[in-house]
């Protein structure tokens, strides 16, 4: 990064308050809708210190759902709620069994399915185990409440597989409906049925949901169901004490997989699945249970807190090269110490994770596990760490903040079948931070300096070229490096952020598949730069009218190697994404809009992904006291309401110009939500 340039991004950020003539306060506000952020009293949860929005020295989004969106918006997959945040891209790829894209400002590009390179929490519990990979099917979009974006390298928060923070609520309000129940039914046979809880037992909390889902799917063999359950208890424990207890539990008897297209099958007939993945009755089936506990003590010099966890899940996964099948048990413990006596803000800790899969890959026989073995062996990760953050007043208004952490990540495996191969790899990654916050009387300047790295997964290691059992020995963990800076606050009626950044990606992890349907290989290969712009606006047009618009500007590009200056594939350059809601009387009206621009869709940039723009229309009605301490909402959703014919996502790098994920043609919900007081 050159001097220069971090002097032209401060030089013309700096000024800004100034130039708008901020001058109000900072006190808390009544935020209706997502982008609109109370400066002064929000704690950024996913950095696991007791720091506020109007301090943090980084890129933070914050979005609260309200009571229309939680009402009227189907949320199947998780880019409903997310389109409107700056720098993170979900695509919902039509297909359950491989689950949501997600990058955040380009890191993720790479994965084929699940995410990779980002850390997702979902009620402070990792959805994200240690050797980087992350399962999205355990979160239920339609029971978050909550979203807590970390948009640059957070290692020194969240260790290996921190490229940005995705951190997830499903806890209500405490003025929320005791009981809360929504159904809908719509296109291709989709329907949902949901049940939220939300009382007190005494002096303990106690708030869940349990849903069912089931749809036929867009594609042809893009079939799913779901059944999602979570139940979290928190309760004082003595006069400076509390403990809470999460759990979370998701199965998934049935995902079919349709597979990736050409370009001339997506246009022609979108709804077509591949054909040897219908034939291999491709697909995923898994269950997954979480189970966390935490111990908060307030002491004489700080607040102590301690938090364990525990995941297991069974997985099977039948594709046209073979029959996958993976168990594993995961967790891990943390424990902080934040000092509260001391002139500065010091927060100390240490965390241990493991993960343990048991895998055996054999042929695929009619979508049934076959005899002839070509991987079985146990693999394991332990993943131990140190780590500190310090914040600094240095006047009323400038506070400076630094952090670091240290990992040792280790990967073994347990040979079953005979021909010993290499089998372990040791990484160790030392990831420092450093930033600057100025508060305004309304708005806060921050500048960032901030690292990352990604190790290799287990199952990206245990994908041998040469085939066999054992881990990949050429591979080795990518490392970022970012900086950032920007603005955030608020003037009358309108909330506002701008931010500009850059990182570079070292040893970048680069995908490649050797045959058509064949199994994905890895390897380390040249370094990629990111830069950007991400900008949001919130508006307040009338007292029942509201904007909430983003706008990200990327560029992403590979940086040496014989695909220097090319675009990274999957990631798109221009993105927008607003929502206007309108909400006379008992009346609400919203119309979502997306547009995002052609994107490449493999490393060569052969071949393009055209632009989009979709167009939703949501409505709901407040029903009051239909029955005594009862409300009832009725409402309704349209998607893609211009019928616009898109792929939603790609399969980056696809074997034979099979790159395509068509994304569904107009469709609708309808329903209604019933809350009991």
């Amino acid at each position: 990064m050159k001097t220069i340039y971090r002097y032209v991004i401060l030089s013309f950020l700096l000024p800004i308050p100034y130039l708008f003539g901020l001058n109000t306060s900072l006190n808390a506000q009544q935020v209706p809708d997502s982008l609109q952020v109370d400066l002064d009293e929000i704690i950024v949860e996913s950095t696991y210190s007791n720091i506020s929005i109007g301090r943090a020295p980084l890129s933070v989004s914050y979005k609260l759902r309200n009571p229309h969106e939680i009402a009227s918006r189907p949320a199947a997959t998780m880019d409903e709620l997310t389109f409107e945040l700056p720098g993170l891209f979900i695509s919902n790829r039509e297909n359950y069994a491989l689950g949501e894209r997600l990058t955040i400002r380009g890191l993720g590009w790479r994965s084929q399915f699940g995410v990779r390179g980002i850390q997702v929490i979902l009620d402070d519990i990792p959805l994200t185990v240690a050797d980087g990979q992350t399962i999205m099917s355990m979160i239920d979009p339609a029971m978050v409440n909550r979203i807590e974006l970390l948009r640059g390298p957070s290692a020194t928060f969240w260790g290996n597989s921190s490229g940005g923070v995705l951190h997830l609520s499903t806890k209500p309000r405490v003025d929320a409906p005791t009981v809360q129940y929504r159904g809908y039914g719509g296109s291709y046979n989709t329907i949902k049925q949901e049940l939220r809880l939300n009382t007190t037992v005494g002096n303990a909390r106690v708030y869940g949901y349990g849903t069912y889902f089931e749809t036929d799917g867009f594609r042809d063999h893009s079939a799913a169901r779901l059944f999602r359950a979570g139940l979290n208890y928190e309760r004082q424990v003595g006069i400076r004490s509390r403990m809470i207890v999460r759990t979370a539990f998701t199965s998934m008897p049935k995902a079919q997989h349709p597979g990736s297209l050409t370009r001339e099958d997506a246009a022609d007939n979108p709804t077509a699945a591949t054909p040897s993945f219908v034939n291999s009755y491709a697909g995923k089936t898994f269950d997954q249970g979480m189970v966390s506990a935490s111990f908060i003590q307030e002491q004489t010099k700080g607040i102590w807190d301690i938090t364990a966890h525990t995941v297991y899940r069974d997985v099977d996964n039948p594709l046209p090269f073979g029959y996958i099948g993976v168990d594993r048990v995961a967790g891990g413990t943390r424990t902080t110490y934040q000092f509260t006596t001391l002139p500065f803000d010091l927060n100390i800790g240490a965390e241990i994770k493991f993960q343990q899969d048991d895998r055996l890959e054999t042929d695929n026989i009619n979508g049934n596990r076959g005899d002839n073995i070509d991987v079985q062996q146990t693999e394991t990760v332990s993943n131990g760490a140190i780590f500190s953050q310090v914040s600094i007043p240095l006047s009323n208004r400038l506070t400076a903040s630094t952090g670091l952490r240290a990992d040792w990540l280790n990967f073994e495996t347990d040979d079953e079948i005979g021909v010993e191969q290499e089998g372990s790899r040791t990484f160790f990654s030392l990831n420092p931070s450093a930033g600057l916050s100025y508060r305004f009387d309304n708005a806060r300047w921050f500048v960032n300096f901030s690292t990352s790295f990604e190790s290799p997964t287990t199952t990206e290691l245990v994908n041998r070229p040469e085939g066999g059992n054992g881990f990949n020995q050429n591979v080795d963990p990518e490392r970022t490096i970012g900086l950032e800076t920007g603005i955030q606050g608020n003037a009358d009626r309108v909330d506002y952020e701008l931010t500009l950044f850059a990182m570079q990606v070292e040893d970048l992890l680069f995908p490649f598949q050797t045959e058509q349907d064949g199994p994905t290989y890895f390897r380390n290969e040249g370094n990629t730069r990111h830069y950007g712009v991400e900008s949001t606006l919130g508006f307040r047009i009338h007292q029942n009218l509201q904007f909430n618009g983003m706008f990200t500007l990327l560029s992403a590009k590979f940086d040496s190697g014989d695909l220097e200056g090319n675009d990274l594939p999957g990631v798109a350059p221009i993105r927008f994404g607003s929502v206007l809601t309108y909400t006379p009387g008992q009346h609400s009206l919203s119309i979502d809009s997306e547009w995002v621009g052609s994107y490449y869709t493999n490393n060569q940039n052969s071949a393009e992904n055209d632009s989009y723009a979709l167009l939703n229309f949501r409505w709901s009605a407040s029903v009051n006291q239909l029955f005594q301490n009862v409300s009832v909402r009725p409402f309704l959703a349209v998607q893609n309401i211009l019928n616009t014919r898109y792929n939603s996502s790609v399969a980056i790098n696809g074997f034979g110009g099979r790159f395509f994920e068509p994304g569904a043609d107009r469709n609708f919900k309808v329903g209604i939500q019933v809350n009991f007081q």
